[in-house]
Formats: C-alpha cells, structure tokens, sequence
C-alpha cells in the first residue's frame, strides 16, 4: 500500500471553467479516478491553487469519498466558509459568478497560494504534482518523494510561442527538481527535451503515455446524432470538413492549415468541402482570425465554432473527413489521438512527441510545409479507400493507449521510489 497526496488544483480550475478543461485537466481527471479506487493507493489530496473549488469538485464528483486535504486546516475552513457563501446560488448562475469573482480576486491579492503542514505531509510516502510546480515546503525533504508531470518543454524551448505567464511557470516547474523529485514525462520526446536541458540523469525519469477518454472519445456512427451536433454549430451537414482542434494560438499551426486549405480548394475548384476549427481562444489569436478576413472564400468556407461541450465531440471527429494537427511542437499530441480513438483519419507533425503517437496510422507531414498539408489533404478527399484504411488503423493504433494503464505505470513509479 502507497500513501500518495495528489495535487488536484487544475481539477479546481476547470469546476467552474468549462474552458479550462483541457488536456491537462483531463490528465488530473482521470489519474485521480483511477488512484481513487485502487486497492493499492491510500490517497490524499492537496491543492497549491483554487483550494475552494478543488474541494467543490470533490463534493460533487467523489460524495463518497472522504479523502484526507493535506493542506493547513485554516486554509481548509476559509475554503469551505467560501463554497458555503458561494452554494447559496445555484451552479453557475449569474449572482453566484459574481459572487465568485469577487472572492477570487480579493483571495487572489491576500492569499495566492495555499500551504501546507510539514508534519502531516511527512506521514506521506509520495506527492505528486501533475502540473505546477512542487511547494516550496517540500523542497529539499527526503520524504514525502516527490513525483512531477513534465508534459513538455515548449516554453523554454521555444518562449516566442508563449506568453509571460507560460514562461514565468516553466521556469519554476524546472526550479523545483531537486534530489527527491522524480519527473514523469508524457512522451520519450518530452524526456529526451528534459534531460537535454537540465542534465538530469534518463535513469531517474520516467515515461507514461497518456490516453483518450473512452467514455468521452469513441466512433459516432448514429447519423442523427452527428446531424444534431453539426446543426448545433452551425456545421453544414451537406457538405465535407475537415476538423482542427485546438487553443487558437500560433504553437498549433493554424495559419498554415487555413493557407493550406485555401490553396486546396482554389487549386482543386473544390466547392462541397469546408475547415472547422474547434477551440478557445489563446495567446497571440488574432493573426488567426486576421488570416481568414483576409480572403472573403474563406468567411464561408470556415466555420469557427469556439468551446464546444465534451458530450459533442464524438460526432464532431467522427463525421468528419480527417483531422488536421500539424503543431509545430508537442510533448504528446492528445488531440490526434481522441481523433484516432473516433475513427477519424489524422494529419498531424512528423517531428516532436506526434510520432510516437500515430506511428503508420496516420498522415505525417513537415508542419512548416504547406503544400505538404494541403497534398495531404488532397489524399484524403480523393481517395475513399486510403481514408478507410487510416480509419481502421487509427482504431487499432488507439487501443494502445488507456488512462488503466497510465494508472498502473504511475503505481508502479510510487511503489518503486517510496
């Protein structure tokens, strides 16, 4: 038996933000649901951040539960003082969200972070941090060890892409590495980039490959279904998309796939086929919305849907003709795999953590080439039979990976450094 304190404050973010539910949101997710119910695991939970809404996520998702909060017990009673003021409103409704704002801002200017007692956290065999940084209270303690999810090194690699916030945050992440912290990185690209920076020994980091929700991510073939949830978005059901999901930022490369498909459908006259793009908007956007204003074709040819709900994703890669994702940089690549795991035929980077991915099962291409993507494509709209074939191997190539064995390996990690 292991007693781990996992750090769950991106599932506090996400309670009451449905757009910060991203890939890392769902990494949280699921390691707390497979650890939660594991014989092995005697688990705790912490929370650097949101403290509130992490223990709000708690009562609403785990009301069976009694996991043991590490964090100081004042903090606890402030948090639950706050989720007590902030129920007397119903779920995200408009005086609970401005109730909301108001104590996240003041608690943002007295009380950023919260803190924890040595004393209970050294009764621990393992903390883990699946994000943020390890608190300043553990640094330099033999016990608990500490474990810690690189999911990549973009900032520091590449800070052009970022803003200050991302690159203030991936320099606290690397400082926090000492003697008794273990990395667990999310791809052998993720780690060879870890190593290469920071000299720390490949001996003393690991590698577990995430997954994609089953339950979230699997193959639409109801067409009524697929028909409700592109009428929804505005999605023409008469006519052919690809798909693009993604934070609307210039990491992922979405000015080329517009000037991609663009060249497509100019070269090719193709006038029954359309580019989706799922997803919030990040840093930098508007060269993206500037690139699709900038050809009248492309208003009527893009459809920006925004945030798009988890229960509807299914149909939107389903039903659509490939997915295109040629990141200029990822330490996984989450995406093109909820795309395979659908069935649907992938576009994506040959370079970075995408090929450990997709392996033969999809469609890899230079990012920075153009022409590449867009031949690509071409490949896919023409021939029916290709498309098939990536769909099927997309589904095997999925099977690979489930959030149960990302579980165990990170069991297995605890047992073997505590």
């Amino acid at each position: 038996m292991s007693n781990v304190i996992l750090d769950t404050s991106v599932l506090g973010l996400g309670y009451f933000h449905e757009q910060s539910r991203t890939g890392i949101y769902r990494v949280v997710e699921n390691l707390l649901k497979g650890l939660a119910g594991h014989s092995d695991i005697d688990l705790a939970l912490a929370s650097v951040e949101h403290l509130p809404e992490t223990i709000a996520y708690i009562k609403k998702y785990y009301p069976n539960h009694r996991f043991p909060i590490v964090n100081k017990s004042k903090d606890t009673r402030f948090a639950n003082l706050e989720n007590t003021l902030v129920s007397t409103f119903s779920y995200r409704s408009l005086p609970q969200k401005v109730l909301r704002e108001v104590l996240t801002r003041t608690r943002g200017r007295l009380k950023p972070y919260f803190t924890f007692d040595t004393s209970v956290l050294k009764k621990y065999q393992v903390y883990h941090s699946p994000f943020l940084p390890i608190p300043q209270e553990l640094r330099g303690l033999s016990k608990p060890k500490k474990v810690i999810t690189i999911h990549d090194l973009i900032p520091h690699l590449f800070p052009s892409y970022f803003g200050e916030w991302n690159r203030i945050m991936m320099k606290k992440i690397l400082g926090c590495i000492d003697p008794y912290t273990f990395p667990v990185c999310v791809s052998e690209a993720t780690k060879n980039d870890l190593c290469e920076v920071t000299g720390i020994s490949p001996d003393n980091v690991f590698v577990v490959y995430l997954a994609a929700s089953e339950e979230k991510f699997y193959q639409v073939k109801d067409t009524e279904e697929i028909e409700r949830v592109l009428k929804k978005y505005h999605i023409s059901v008469h006519k052919k998309y690809f798909l693009s999901l993604a934070t609307l930022e210039p990491r992922k490369n979405i000015e080329r796939t517009i000037r991609s498909f663009l060249s497509l459908i100019q070269q090719q006259k193709i006038d029954d086929l359309n580019l989706v793009l799922v997803g919030t908007k990040g840093w930098d956007f508007e060269t993206i919305f500037a690139e699709i204003k900038s050809n009248p074709l492309l208003k009527e040819r893009i459809i920006v849907t925004g945030f798009v709900a988890d229960e509807d994703l299914a149909a939107l890669y389903s039903a659509a003709l490939g997915f295109v994702y040629p990141s200029l940089y990822e330490g996984f690549g989450l995406p093109p795999l909820e795309a395979m795991q659908c069935g649907t035929p992938v576009i994506s980077s040959n370079i970075s953590a995408i090929p450990e991915v997709v392996e033969d099962a999809g469609i890899l291409v230079e990012p920075t080439d153009q022409q590449a993507i867009a031949d690509a494509m071409l490949q896919l709209y023409s021939d029916k039979k290709m498309g098939s074939d990536l769909s099927r191997k997309a589904l095997e190539q999925a099977q690979k990976f489930s959030w149960k064995k990302f579980t165990e390996a990170h069991i297995k990690i605890y047992q073997q450094i505590s």
